[in-house]
Order: C-alpha cells, then structure tokens, then sequence
C-alpha cells in the first residue's frame, strides 16, 4: 500500500503543473482536430509497459518471494467519444503482455554424498522466478481537456480477461563443484508451467485502475498523434490465497488518432 501511496503522488507531481496554467480549455470549433463541433476519435494504439510486482508468494520449493519487476506491451483501439466541450468517455480494446521477474538468494543446510559417505554442509543457491500473463483487456475513462491546449487527463477503471499465463522457477547451485543428483547438473526447475497447476485460486481477471496523462499533438486536420503515460494500479491479486500479490503497471501509449 505504500508503494500504490507513492505512484499516486508522483502521477499527481506530474498532473497538477498543467492545472496551474491559465487557458481556455481546447474543443468544439476552436480545436482542429474537431472541424465541426463533437467530433469523435477512433484510432489504433501501441506501448511498453514497466511492470512492477507487489505482495508476496510462495513457490512449489516453499520458497517465498517478495517484490519483482519486468516489462510488458500493449497494443489495440481506442474511441474518444465527447460529451462535452471538453469531456469525453476514452474507451479501448486490445492485447496486453504482462512479465515480471523474481530473484533471491539463500543458503541451506544440505547432505552432501561424497565417496566412502557423506556430510552436511551449507550449499548456496540462486532462485529466479519467471511470471507472465497475457490479457485481453478492455477499459473506459472520463476523460477531461486540461487548460493547456491539447493537454489531458483521463482516468477510469480496467477489465483483462486472462488468455495465457506461465510461470517458472529454476533454481541454480552456486557452491562449487555441486551438482543435483537428479539431473547431475548445477541447475533445476521445478516449476514451468499454467500458473493453475500449482495455484488452485490463480485469477481468470484483473481488475484494475487507470489514470492517463496524455497530450495531442495535430497532423492534419482530422489526424494526430497523442504521446501518453498511464498508472495502472490492480484492484485483484495473481492468487486469492496470497491477496497482496499483485502487478502494477506504468504505461507509456501512442495513440494515431483519426477524427470521424
């Protein structure tokens, strides 16, 4: 929760140097991008994501893990349609990638066979987890003409109805000269596969809430390009036995808008 404290106040450091210029708000006649008044836009999208993992889990190894982080993209399309002089309702459609890694470090009392016998010793290992989930996701926002010409905001809630999802844990021996007995190498997995395999309550959805920073930037006079940065704070966890597990995500979008 400190964390999600955080993003919000950085979104807000990043929106509200727009609200203190003075202007009127763009829209109707007065904006380009709308020759006649109440235009909609309707347009394709792209962009990357930095995803950031909250909460802890445990694996298949009782192993637990804490925060991790990754990258993801989302592609699809979107309408504007306005209601206002300068509100409208943003809605999209599209495909969205979500990963994230895990890493950790610990040390282990273990029997080490040797020949004529066998001892315990300490043995250090490397564990790293792999999470991806791909959704297809569908949202809709109030969005708002900020004062400053061509400047916006939207924000609204998010619904990704879970496609394909993985999950992978492998696990490496850094002692020297040690090897698992079942495979005779440094390196074993234990987990590689749907993340229902091994999580019963693992998601079908993601539940989620986004806030937008966009600007418009005119190339014609029914087209432009909107530049846009996004926080995507999830509302639902991986899995409902471990409820703080949850993926963040900060978004930057290009939106190719076409006036109709």
């Amino acid at each position: 929760m400190a964390f999600m404290r955080k993003s919000i106040l950085i979104l807000c450091f990043l929106v509200l140097p727009a609200l203190a210029f003075a202007g009127r708000p763009p829209g109707g006649e007065d904006d380009i991008l709308r020759p006649v008044p109440w235009s909609m836009h309707v347009g394709p999208y792209a962009g990357g994501a930095w995803i950031l993992s909250q909460g802890n889990f445990n694996t298949l190894c009782d192993c637990e893990y804490g925060s991790g982080s990754g990258v993801g993209f989302q592609l699809g399309a979107f309408a504007d349609y306005p209601l206002t002089n300068d509100v409208s309702l943003f809605a999209t459609l599209g495909y969205r990638m979500l990963n994230a890694v895990y890493e950790k470090s610990q040390q282990r009392l273990e029997y080490v066979p040797v020949s004529g016998g066998g001892d315990f010793m300490w043995v250090d290992f490397d564990l790293e987890t792999r999470l991806s989930i791909s959704l297809m996701d569908i949202s809709l926002a109030a969005k708002w003409d900020l004062p400053v010409k061509g400047l916006y905001l939207a924000a609204g809630p998010e619904f990704g109805l879970s496609l394909l999802d993985n999950i992978e844990e492998t696990e490496t021996i850094t002692t020297p000269g040690l090897t698992y007995d079942s495979n005779g190498q440094g390196k074993q997995t234990f987990m590689d596969d749907n993340l229902d395999r091994y999580y019963s309550d693992a998601a079908s959805f993601r539940l989620g809430f986004a806030a937008r920073l966009g600007y418009i930037l005119p190339i014609h006079e029914r087209l432009a390009i909107a530049p846009e940065l996004s926080m995507s704070l999830p509302l639902t966890p991986v899995a409902s036995d471990y409820g703080s597990w949850r993926l963040m995500a900060w978004q930057f979008n290009v939106y190719l808008r076409f006036a109709i």
